[in-house]
């Protein structure tokens, strides 16, 4: 998925929503499961003379932790780049905290980005392909990506595409996310707490951190995650509409067919009651509104004892982590992922979750594709990219084992937004896994279904001024709701309701409604 900074939370219309029993049979999968041909070819494709030009490029990733190492790394790659397609890369960092804004401002200052992230959800990829900001990719993946394109199915070309173009570049893995509450083991040992699993559970534990550990807050999310990523696997519903890693605005009810605002929902102001509660005991700061923290961070830094964000198993090395750093404090994580609590289901993964889009006025296009499709074709330079360089930043084991225990102090790669070119064939088991890691997949994979809205995307073109004006009402009205920091919840729920309501929620329902009918008819 992201890098650390791009869990967090983004306060739109109905932070959250469910997927749920879908009438799916299940299917095995792994971290990594993907229909990519296990072939790996290193050639580009092309003979002859390339001019050469210099990529720019745009993803979410905080500055490198090593200015040095990162320095020496990008001269390293760029001469193999140089050397193998005439090219290098000019990459740009964007600070995670505040990965929204600083998305908008790069793509509104009109800079001519040859590769720029893009996701549907959390980096709004929909909205910016309909408003031309991204380059339609049709008529050149072909010729200058014909590896990728002949590779991915026209299913996943079709979840990539909006209003019948393309616009972004899939890559080359499922992978699926559990989310989880990630908490101190050894503080729920060391206060006689309950095992986790359940949503009382977790309460419990709460509320045994707030009464004996003063120095540290029992949880610590942006605008306080809580509702957006627990209580979405207690209801049979399926999000419809991702705005931001499986938060919904609307969702569908495979028991009746029904499409459903989230905030109608009778689980939306139910659970709004429990958030109430939740808050006013303390489980959360009065001041998480504001904050631009992943709460995963300020677990692992001490600060607090839990997260409701954690994404599994992409993080599940944080257990390791926390062993090495503060084993000898006597610090331990654990998890508990929420579809362990109801006999749910975990929604399979997207290959277009992360994708490669190309600015509209970038000025190479086809040298970026060209990077692109190489890149996938040939596992030394994926390897590059994607764990850094062998002997400074990893070693490589004889079994094939990505190995970090023994490095540099300062040496840990993140220098490069791999996520933008996953690769399930050559993705590499990490050495610093977490020691219950075959159990926890095991968990998983019984649990997988097919998302039935795979590929669908909402063509907001004839509500974009009512979805927008929804957007607006929830940062003003419902995310303090969701994080129980009302006065009054029957009071700002209706208040929250009616300003929707006035907003176009109808409206929106409707279009939302007759797209998904139509959706649903063509898979029959």
């Amino acid at each position: 998925m992201r890098e650390r900074a791009k869990k967090l939370t983004v306060g739109l219309l109905g932070v959250a929503m469910v997927f749920g029993s879908v009438a799916c049979s299940s299917k095995e999968v792994t971290e990594s499961s993907t229909k990519a041909p296990t072939e790996s070819k290193a050639s580009s494709g092309y003979t002859g003379d390339l001019d050469y030009v210099k990529l720019r490029m745009y993803a979410i990733s905080d500055a490198p932790n090593n200015t040095d190492l990162a320095k020496k790394y990008w001269e390293k790659l760029n001469e193999r780049l140089k050397k193998e397609l005439n090219t290098t890369i000019e990459f740009t960092y964007a600070a995670g905290n505040d990965y929204k804004n600083n998305y908008a401002l790069a793509i509104a200052s009109g800079e001519k980005y040859d590769l720029m992230q893009a996701a549907p959800g959390w980096l709004d990829y929909e909205s910016y392909a309909s408003k031309n900001a991204f380059k339609p990719l049709d008529d050149l993946l072909p010729k200058y990506a014909p590896y990728i394109w002949k590779t991915l199915p026209k299913t996943t070309w079709d979840a990539a595409s909006v209003k019948g173009k393309i616009f972004g570049v899939p890559v080359l893995e499922t992978g699926i996310t559990a989310p989880a509450f990630v908490y101190r083991e050894d503080l729920r040992k060391k206060h006689n707490l309950p095992e986790i699993k359940s949503m009382d559970d977790i309460e419990t534990y709460l509320q045994g951190i707030k009464d004996n550990e003063s120095g540290i807050v029992p949880s610590d999310d942006y605008q306080s995650q809580v509702y957006g990523t627990s209580w979405i696997y207690t209801t049979p519903f399926v999000g419809i509409d991702e705005v931001h890693d499986r938060i919904y605005n609307f969702v569908y009810d495979p028991r009746d067919g029904q499409v459903l605002s989230v905030i109608e929902t009778p689980e939306f102001k139910n659970y709004m009651y429990k958030m109430k509660d939740w808050a006013d005991r303390g489980f959360w700061s009065s001041s998480v509104l504001t904050s631009t923290n992943w709460g995963v961070f300020q677990v692992l830094n001490g600060v607090a004892a839990a997260s409701f964000n954690e994404q599994l198993p992409g993080y599940n090395n944080h257990a390791t982590q926390v062993e090495r750093e503060h084993g000898t404090e006597g610090w331990e994580l654990n998890y508990f992922m929420y579809f362990e609590g109801n006999p749910d289901s975990v929604l399979s993964g997207s290959t277009t979750r992360n994708m490669t889009a190309i600015s509209t006025n970038a000025e190479n296009p086809e040298r970026a594709l060209m990077v692109l499709d190489y890149i996938q074709q040939n596992e030394d330079l994926w390897n590059t990219i994607t764990y850094g360089t062998e002997g400074i930043n990893y070693n490589l084991t004889a079994d094939g084992t990505i190995d970090t225990a023994n490095i540099a102090e300062g040496a840990a790669f993140n220098y490069f937004p791999s996520s933008m070119f996953a690769n399930a064939n050559f993705k590499k088991r990490k050495s610093d896994a977490w020691v219950n890691y075959e159990k926890m997949m095991e968990k998983i994979n019984n649990k997988v279904v097919p998302d039935i809205f795979e590929g669908f995307v909402l063509d907001k073109s004839s509500i974009e001024i009512e979805y927008t004006a929804l957007n607006d009402v929830n940062s003003q009205y419902g995310i303090p709701l969701e994080a129980g920091l009302v006065s009054d919840v029957d009071k700002a729920y209706q208040k929250y309701l009616e300003k929707a309501k006035a907003a176009g929620l109808d409206k929106v329902r409707a279009e939302v409604e007759k797209q998904v009918s139509a959706w649903l008819a063509s898979k029959k």
